[in-house]
């Protein structure tokens, strides 16, 4: 009985002591901290706000209409990724990253509701009442876009 309590002390003691868990490695350069680097504290929790929002899939029947989303919905992915880019080497600091992130958010939201407007009103073209809202839409779209730009200024 001595010997198995001695032994469960001693397991318990060596693995309490020796710290086999490695927080940080080096590089050439510096130290870096390994779990900045595994949960890309750095820049990880803006790259998560701009997915979280993007341009739903909507189909037209329309092709001018479908040709005018293919294109704004491919030129919102390639925006974030050039705004990411230019964070992760510096360019753009964090308060106008999170600038960028929060008006850019807001045009994507607003382009959604103009495009899901502009959807319904193809299928159906009887809901005048759907021109307001396309406009209103299309106006804060644009005014959010240009905060956006001029933030990158």
């Amino acid at each position: 009985m001595k010997k198995l309590v001695l032994t469960i002390l001693f397991i318990f003691s060596f693995f309490s002591i020796v710290n086999y868990s490695i927080a940080w490695y080096t590089d050439e350069k510096n130290i870096e901290w390994y779990m900045e680097k595994i949960l890309d504290l750095n820049y990880g929790i803006e790259q998560y706000k701009f997915e979280v929002n993007e341009i739903r899939y909507i189909y037209f029947y329309n092709k001018n209409s479908q040709d005018l989303y293919d294109s704004f919905r491919a030129t919102e992915q390639a925006l974030k990724q050039e705004f990411l880019k230019q964070y992760k080497n510096d360019e753009i600091d964090y308060y106008t990253m999170n600038g960028i992130i929060n008006n850019f958010n807001l045009f994507v939201y607003h382009s959604n509701k103009m495009f899901e407007y502009l959807s319904m009103k193809e299928k159906n073209n009887s809901y005048k009442e759907l021109d307001n809202a396309i406009f209103k839409n299309y106006q804060n779209s644009r005014s959010y876009f240009y905060k956006t730009k001029n933030l990158i200024k």
